[in-house]
């Protein structure tokens, strides 16, 4: 189990809220404002305080940009809005960003801002199963493999294999979201989300022990912000524009992750501030993790996705184009930023 306390001293002390995104300059002259379509990974909530924090700080307008938000959920295809117009970016997962590129769709990242995947494996705290030697012999629920606990099945499939543990020996069963098999004792072990499941969990009153794929080099990014090929071609100022002000908007939630949570609550489908504010701790070191700025990615990373996509024959082939699958080009100027 990871302490991420060290993140937490040196990201509050280090990162101070930005005072607005407007300037009085900026406001001389403006050109039309122009509407902009984000589609969410999932429905309103502190995951996406970012976003939240750029709009009600006035930093898209700043940019002359108006943004619309699209939830997302269960069934929702965040790269099918991308291809079919019917947004302008989304916030996906990158496996599913490499997936479509390897199907052929021009979809390419801009910027990751989890660079830290919130999946982690649970064990109830007096199972003994602390590390992922324990999980031979024991029954997990990570599969399903498909939408939104795809990562779960990836990155548990992943790990076994870099640890050269026999899988066979693993009882794999369906992730089950409402964990009922969990807390009955019937599964040994769950996947779920640092910033959901396991949040859950612990207001229920249960004591758990944590196994992150990332501490075993399985290191993902997680909501990852994309954009078609075209978009970036032809309305290319306005991308660099809209990843201006939403790398603003989440310095601000980083900064000040009390004022991200009572935004935040303007959009919530879940009212329960103490739940958001929970959900907003628990993603400030998968955000900002103490390397690089927010938004940042490397090729290094790039490459070890794809290669472990590869390996769990998620991917046929490899994408011969990987370079393309991303861009810095709009974080270069961003990587100062506070």
């Amino acid at each position: 189990m990871m302490d991420f306390s060290r993140y937490f001293i040196g990201m509050i002390c280090g990162l101070c809220l930005l005072a607005g995104c407007s300037s009085p300059d900026a406001e001389q002259s403006k050109p039309a404002i122009e509407p902009v379509r984000l589609q969410l990974k999932w429905v309103h909530q502190a995951q996406f305080a970012g976003f939240y924090m750029a709009v009600e700080n006035g930093c898209y307008e700043a940019e002359n940009l108006s943004v619309t938000f699209i939830e997302g959920g269960s069934g929702i295809d965040q790269a099918k809005a991308l291809i079919s117009g019917a947004a302008d970016f989304a916030v996906m997962a990158p496996e599913d960003i490499l997936i479509r590129r390897g199907q052929g769709d021009a979809i390419t990242a801009l910027a990751a801002i989890y660079r830290r995947s919130a999946t982690v494996l649970v064990a109830m705290a007096d199972s003994g199963i602390i590390r992922p030697q324990d999980l031979i012999g024991k029954t997990v629920a990570a599969g399903g493999g498909d939408g939104g606990v795809r990562d779960f099945d990836l990155q548990f499939r992943a790990m076994m294999k870099k640890l050269d543990l026999d899988i066979g020996k693993v009882t794999l069963v369906d992730y089950d979201s409402q964990y009922n098999g969990f807390y009955s004792g019937a599964i040994d072990v769950t996947a779920a989300y640092m910033t959901g499941g396991v949040i859950r969990m612990l207001n229920k009153g249960y004591a758990v022990n944590l196994i992150w794929p990332g501490d075993y080099g399985i290191n993902f990014y997680s909501d990852t912000l994309a954009a078609t090929q075209e978009t970036i071609a032809l309305r290319t100022d306005m991308a660099r524009r809209f990843v201006r002000a939403t790398l603003k908007g989440w310095h601000m939630a980083i900064g000040d992750p009390q004022a991200a949570v009572r935004v935040t609550m303007k959009y919530a489908r879940l009212t329960d501030e103490n739940l958001q504010l929970a959900m907003m701790e628990a993603l400030l070191p998968l955000v900002h993790t103490g390397e690089d700025s927010i938004g940042w990615m490397k090729k290094q990373d790039w490459r070890r996705m794809h290669r472990i996509l590869i390996e769990q024959n998620i991917l046929p082939r490899p994408i011969t184009d990987l370079d393309s699958v991303y861009t810095l080009d709009f974080l270069e100027n961003e990587k100062a930023a506070p």
